[in-house]
């Protein structure tokens, strides 16, 4: 759960930077990957595509760290992943879509809102049969 909690500062964090400093051709990106998202016939196709979106929205707040932050932190968590059913990654993909749509706003509010539940939810999806402190990663 600490693990989960370090990205969730590092995601709000980059949210709210992204917010005053995605460019056009930045959220055009991100746009392509969400659309790419909507439709991959695998989890597998998703993970890589969801990694690459928010290493995406890291390199779109111009801190050269931020990614490497990200990255370390994603890489931390995913010894625990275990296949999401693409329906649920379909509705976590409409998340994606409403942080796009909050950088393209430069609204930092709305996106640290969306990363933070986001990434937050992983406490409830991630380690799903854990008993309380069994899980304390």
């Amino acid at each position: 759960h600490r693990m989960i909690d370090r990205r969730v500062v590092i995601d709000s964090g980059i949210a709210a930077l992204a917010a005053h400093a995605a460019t056009p051709a930045d959220l055009g990106a991100l746009d392509e990957l969400v659309q790419r998202m909507d439709t991959v016939d695998s989890w597998a196709e998703f993970h890589c595509l969801d990694e690459e979106f928010h290493l995406a929205v890291a390199a779109a707040t111009g801190v050269p760290t931020a990614v490497g932050q990200l990255r370390a932190a994603l890489h931390e968590l995913y010894r625990f992943y275990l296949p999401y059913p693409l329906d649920h990654l379909r509705e976590s993909n409409g998340e994606h879509r409403a942080l796009v749509r909050a950088l393209r706003a430069q609204d930092a509010t709305a996106a640290v809102q969306v990363a933070h539940g986001h990434v937050s939810c992983l406490h409830r999806s991630m380690f799903i049969g854990f008993a309380a402190g069994d899980g304390d990663a």
